[in-house]
């Protein structure tokens, strides 16, 4: 797949960071993502939760998940945390097949099966 990604940053106060994604996080758009959140946190020190909706998420391949992974270095590395709202059933499914699911999200793949009963 080839798509477009959009992600669309906004602090409603400095702790926190929304960022917007929608379209596809895969090979051809993955370092877009890396970089907005990259970039945003050396220009925000004081940011401590980094929110990433991923509701419009479209597809998300093994580029998308390496690059949420950098997100989560780069996000923790600040000093911030990483939280992924909002996810659509393919990307918790991914989260849970590559073992990365309590890595990325801090909660139990239990847990988040019980909320989406």
């Amino acid at each position: 797949m080839s798509g477009a990604l959009t992600c669309t940053w906004t602090c409603p106060d400095r702790a926190t960071a929304h960022v917007s994604v929608v379209g596809e996080l895969e090979f051809a758009t993955a370092g877009m993502l890396l970089n907005l959140v990259t970039g945003w946190l050396a220009d925000h020190p004081g940011v401590r939760d980094v929110r990433i909706d991923c509701g419009e998420i479209a597809f998300c391949d093994s580029s998308g998940l390496s690059a949420l992974l950098r997100v989560h270095r780069v996000v923790t590395g600040a000093g911030a945390r990483l939280h992924l709202d909002n996810r659509r059933r393919a990307l918790d499914r991914l989260l849970t097949l590559t073992g990365t699911a309590a890595y990325l999200t801090g909660e139990a793949v239990v847990s988040r099966a019980r909320v989406d009963s």
